[in-house]
Order: structure tokens, then C-alpha cells, then sequence
């Protein structure tokens, strides 16, 4: 099923583009939508239960932003990344990524680490039942929990542009490096860390989880 297909209860109101644009870009950072999937503002606003003027503002949005492509025939698309700009992205990541984590963990407290694992539990049964969709989603989630602790918003912000802009690509990352749980296994260090307190050996995980994992991704890119 296209990520377009999927239904989601869109409150009415006078920012109604804001809401689907919202909803439109959480779906791309957390890997809803395959490289190269095309994507149209009839099938977004079936599945919002909207208009289509919201449905094409918000394309129109993200196509401004990158995330998305029009071609010469004004059709809409999630952009293929080449390896070299995919790598460019992770490097950018490993630098801001660490940043924001060993932040939060010098605010965050036993609660954070707690939600942590939740999200990294849920993770690993959804690669166990093979729903890898899903698992993908809680993986976003459980990176985005922690970095929102670190409470800098503007950085928070940096970080979700690349994750919208490498979220797709990200649906590559290969079945065996997923059931290896080799994520699931850094995220238990993570957690560890945050449980310790201690944020540069957070901050050290991250940067190796991203760096092992995104590479796995690259070797497969043209």
C-alpha cells in the first residue's frame, strides 16, 4: 500500500495546510514513502480526508524544500539519492546528531531513558514479526525523543530537515543488518548511557550507529 493510502483524521480548522503539510513530512522522515514513489495530491487528500488545494499546497511546499520532485511533465516524486549526496547527508548527521544527544542526556532524566526503551522494544517486535515499516517508524521515534530533550529547538530543526530529506532512502537499509538487530543493539548502549548519565558515550553511540548504518545504505546507491 503507498504511504498515500493510509488514512489519517485531519482536524479542521484555519491551518489546514499546515496540518497536512505536517503530517505529509512526518510520513517522508519516517520512511512511509520508497525512493522514486510517486506521489499526487488526489491520492494525498483521499487519504487526509481533505481537499485537494491543501493536498497540492503542501507538495508544493515540500517540493521547495527538497523533498520531493516535479518533473518536466509536472509529475510529483520522493527524490532518488545519489551515494555521494547520501554520505554528504550522514556526515552532516554525525556531527549535529551527537550534539543534540549528549545535550539531552545532561537534562534528561530516568523518564527519558525509560521512553527509550519503550520505543526500542516496540522497535525490535516489529522487525520480529518482519513489519519493517514499522520498525523504521518507532527507530525515528525513539531518536527524536531523545534529541527533543536536548530542548534546542533550532538544532532539533536542522536534524529533521535531513531526516525528511534521507527518510525514504533510509527504507533501503538491508533486511539482514535489520535482523541482526544491530540498531536495536546500539540503542541498548544508548539507553545504558542515558541511564548513567553518561552523554559522551551517548553521543559516541549515535555517531556509530548512524555511521554503520547509513553506510550499509550507500554501498547500495548508485
Amino acid at each position: 500500500m503507498a504511504a498515500t493510502d493510509k488514512n489519517t483524521e485531519i482536524v479542521r480548522g484555519a491551518t489546514l495546510t499546515e496540518q497536512v503539510y505536517a503530517e505529509l513530512r512526518q510520513r517522508l522522515l519516517q520512511g512511509q514513502f520508497k525512493p522514486g514513489e510517486r506521489i499526487t495530491a488526489r491520492a494525498l487528500s483521499r487519504s487526509m480526508g481533505v481537499s485537494l488545494t491543501p493536498a497540492r499546497d503542501a507538495i508544493a511546499r515540500l517540493v521547495r524544500e527538497g523533498a520531493i520532485e516535479i518533473s518536466e511533465t509536472h509529475m510529483f516524486s520522493i527524490p532518488v539519492l545519489q551515494q555521494e549526496r547520501y554520505r554528504a547527508i550522514s556526515q552532516i548527521r554525525i556531527s549535529l546528531e551527537p550534539m543534540a544527544a549528549k545535550v539531552a542526556v545532561e537534562k534528561a532524566g530516568k523518564s527519558l531513558a525509560d521512553k527509550l526503551e519503550k520505543l526500542n522494544e516496540a522497535m525490535r517486535n516489529g522487525i520480529e514479526r518482519k513489519e519493517f515499516d514499522e520498525s523504521l517508524r518507532y527507530d525515528s521515534e525513539f531518536h527524536f525523543s531523545l534529541y527533543h530533550a536536548a530542548d534546542k529547538p533550532d538544532l532539533e530543526r536542522i536534524i529533521d530537515g535531513l531526516w525528511v530529506l534521507t527518510g525514504p532512502t533510509r527504507t533501503k537499509l538491508p533486511i539482514e543488518y535489520r535482523q541482526g538487530l544491530n540498531g536495536y543493539n546500539n540503542h541498548v548502549k544508548i539507553i545504558e548511557g542515558v541511564r548513567r548519565g553518561d552523554a559522551d558515550a551517548v553521543a559516541q553511540v549515535i555517531a556509530a550507529d548512524i555511521a554503520n548504518g547509513s553506510e550499509m545504505i550507500a554501498v547500495l546507491l548508485d
